[in-house]
């Protein structure tokens, strides 16, 4: 059986910070492409959109820098961020 390894406060803290960090950058990256979508397509679409492509772009970028989530390691950021957009889509159509 595969020995634990402790968590240093150095490793927590790194996590700690790229989790904020990514967190932050879908908030305003969905914000941001929403606002840009929302000249050209309805709200509803345009919402689902930003949210499917900041996803992406914020798994693109942290795994980048050698830093991806910590329970996506293994998914594509095409993926995730076809899946949170579709969440948003199908979430904003039963909340109606």
């Amino acid at each position: 059986m595969a020995r634990r390894r402790k968590w240093k406060p150095a490793t927590l803290l790194r996590r700690a910070f790229f989790f904020v960090l990514g967190s932050l950058l879908v908030g305003f990256l969905a914000v941001l492409f929403q606002q840009s979508l929302g000249l050209y397509l309805p709200r509803h679409f345009a919402v689902s959109l930003a949210v499917g492509l900041a996803v992406a772009v914020t798994f693109w970028l942290l795994g980048a820098l050698k830093h991806p989530p910590m329970f996506l390691k293994n998914v594509h950021p095409l993926a995730a961020g076809l899946c949170a957009g579709l969440g948003v889509h199908i979430a904003r159509f039963w909340l109606r």
